[in-house]
């Protein structure tokens, strides 16, 4: 599981230091993808297969199958890890989630994201204005 949130900085030649306690669940690499928001996200190469399968187990129509398929899949990454526990994110994600300087890296249960640090303080400040109590939470 991923959890906590980190600020890294990202390198011009897209190095990222992937947080310590993140570096033992990515041993094996890590699938990096576009988010739903402007942000990225990694996946362990065991999650991405489970992800993989969910997502071909949901009937679809052909079209927006086709159109989910090359959103996601033709446009994911993998990645390894270097000896200083760093990733190297591709220039289109960098480009996509305006990722440079200071990132903010979040732990998000299955996944690790990667945001701008702007990016990611206007989100929290939306977040805030939302009502949760009507949600039905274990927590």
């Amino acid at each position: 599981m991923f959890l906590g949130e980190y600020q890294h900085s990202i390198d011009a030649k897209g190095r990222l230091a992937i947080p310590a306690k993140f570096r033992a669940k990515l041993e094996r690499g890590a699938v990096l993808v576009r988010g739903i928001e402007p942000c990225i996200y990694g996946y362990t190469p065991e999650m991405w297969e489970s992800k993989t399968q969910e997502f071909a187990d949901k009937p679809l129509p052909p079209k927006e199958r086709r159109m989910l398929d090359r959103r996601f899949y033709a446009t994911a990454e993998e990645c390894e890890l270097d000896g200083q526990g760093r990733i190297v994110v591709p220039q289109t994600f960098r480009r996509y989630a305006d990722l440079a300087g200071e990132i903010i890296v979040l732990g998000v249960r299955d996944r690790f994201e990667l945001w701008s640090r702007a990016r990611w303080e206007a989100y929290q400040d939306e977040m805030a204005q939302e009502d949760l109590s009507g949600i039905d939470l274990p927590f």
